[in-house]
């Protein structure tokens, strides 16, 4: 692992011990922002059909885009509420079920759990996913479709590079010194977690 992915991870909140201890951390922390990124991807692919689709001016094809359009909204504020608990709790949904599915077929080690700047950046995805949710289930295009493509394509950058822009703004918010130094979360978990499941 480089200098440069090394303070990255730390910045994201991640403990030194799991940077030591954690063998393929580098790529086991892509797993949440990548699945981020394509959870949303998803929704947007749908809810992009349903646009250029508004068009048709038959009642039954106006009622069914709509109820596509009202269904992908459900959908994103399904998305933004799973992906909020990350925000609340040591783990996203994401590495929730990396380490219930993925984990145990590959017999890797578990996603760690992650410190401050990686749960603001889950409660920032979370949110920008449920105003997504709300656009679309109100008709606004803009609302439904901004706040998403914000998240993909910076859960994207995070995913393919490990620079977090919601990792970035917590330690300009609330400083990352702090962070880097310890993620108590973690530390106490990091060898447990090192150990293949078996």
């Amino acid at each position: 692992m480089t200098g440069r992915i090394r303070r990255l991870l730390l910045m994201q909140g991640f403990c030194k011990k799991d940077l030591d201890c954690v063998p393929g951390i580098s790529g086991l922390a892509r797993w949440t922002p990548l699945s981020c990124a394509a959870f949303g991807t998803a929704g947007l692919a749908v809810g992009s059909t349903v646009v250029p689709l508004g068009a048709a001016r038959s009642p039954d094809a106006i009622a069914g885009i709509a109820g596509l359009w009202m269904g992908i909204g459900w959908f994103f504020v399904g998305l933004g509420l799973l992906t909020l608990t990350g925000g609340l709790t040591h783990r996203s949904i994401y590495d929730r079920l990396y380490n219930a599915t993925v984990r145990r077929v590959r017999r890797t080690p578990a996603v760690p759990q992650h410190g401050a700047p990686r749960r603001f950046g889950c409660a920032i995805g979370g949110i920008m996913y449920t105003l997504s949710g709300i656009g679309f289930l109100a008709g606004n295009v803009g609302l439904a479709f901004i706040p998403a493509v914000f998240m993909v394509v910076f859960a994207a950058i995070a995913g393919l590079t490990q620079w977090c822009f919601a990792s970035a703004l917590y330690a300009w918010l609330f400083g990352g010194n702090r962070e880097m130094a310890a993620n108590p979360a973690s530390e106490g978990t990091a060898r447990k977690l090192a150990e293949p499941q078996g």
